[in-house]
């Protein structure tokens, strides 16, 4: 199995299974926060699907990142490089 193809699949698997943990993050607000027992809500319930949530948005965006890696390392570098240059000259109108 190549590089590339190893890597497009745990990213899709990595969003795939973020989608999946959004939607069950989904349910479990809506069932604990929709359901009473003894009139009360069950919170617990209610702030795990918070959470989950939360983890299934941060598992999707990690595989879309993992998925654009090398593009998005290439343009921070040549921001990077762009801000360093920009510093370099005005240091050097300074100086002069």
């Amino acid at each position: 199995m190549t590089k590339t193809t190893k890597k497009k699949i745990i990213s899709f698997s990595l969003i795939i299974f973020g989608i999946l943990v959004l939607i069950a993050g989904i349910i479990m607000v809506q069932t604990g926060f929709a359901t009473f027992e003894d009139t009360e809500p069950r919170v617990g319930l209610y702030i795990g699907g918070i959470f989950t949530i939360i983890g299934g948005v941060f598992l999707t965006i990690g595989g879309m990142i993992y998925l654009n890696f090398d593009g998005l390392k290439q343009k921070i570098l040549r921001t990077a490089g762009k801000v360093a240059d920009a510093v370099d000259e005005e240091r050097n109108k300074l100086e002069l």
